[in-house]
């Protein structure tokens, strides 16, 4: 995102994307994100622009960024184009996402990391204040942590293939592939415990749809 002051735009053309105004604009208003943080009315600070979008006379925050990225995302789904994306997954609407790729004939791949505890990714966050990276609350990191890992069962069935890295020490491990959701191969005889109740509650979701 390019900006100065209160204006800026965002170039649309690395992704191959070119929506027209009336189709960002719904897309604005409608969001979940706007509408909770009842942002609707500045949907009009937002120009298409050939494959740029126009911003002006407002300020740029994180609601903002979040919903341009997911606009860019299902204007990608529409062309069915190949992609990749980064998510924390602490909130549905990802896993929503993957499933709706599925649905559109997409071969999904989750690819997904976390660590044995809240705690070390607190300290981790702390480290990279110290090295003069942005802070994240302590109460939002355990909240994200435990969401994800609530989702990750939908996630992993929405997924033609999921990997599982455990990321508690010096290095990520992969530690469980799932094939369809069915077939799951352990590359560890003892997985952390995040992991193995992961594939217990997707046990169960396969049972209990």
């Amino acid at each position: 995102m390019k900006r100065g002051g209160d204006s800026g735009f965002i170039d649309f053309l690395p992704f191959s994307v070119t929506p027209d105004q009336r189709a960002f604009q719904e897309f604005f208003t409608a969001h979940p994100l706007i509408v909770r943080e009842h942002l609707e009315a500045q949907a009009e600070h937002f120009t298409v622009v050939g494959q740029s979008l126009m911003i002006d006379s407002i300020q740029i925050n994180s609601y903002h960024s979040s919903v341009v990225a997911d606009f860019i995302r299902h204007q990608l789904l529409e062309q069915a184009a190949s992609f990749t994306f980064e998510t924390v997954m602490s909130d549905r609407s990802k896993v929503d996402f993957i499933k709706r790729a599925k649905s559109l004939g997409y071969r999904t791949y989750l690819y997904f990391v976390a660590t044995e505890a809240p705690e070390i990714n607190i300290n981790r966050v702390a480290i990279r204040v110290g090295e003069g990276g942005h802070n994240v609350n302590p109460d939002t990191i355990r909240a994200r942590y435990h969401r994800c890992l609530t989702l990750l069962p939908e996630a992993i069935q929405a997924s033609s293939r999921a990997y599982l890295f455990d990321n508690s020490g010096s290095e990520a491990e992969l530690e469980v592939e799932i094939t369809d959701a069915l077939a799951v191969e352990y590359k560890f005889d003892d997985v952390t415990e995040w992991c193995s109740s992961a594939i217990d509650a997707l046990e169960r979701l396969a049972t209990h749809p």
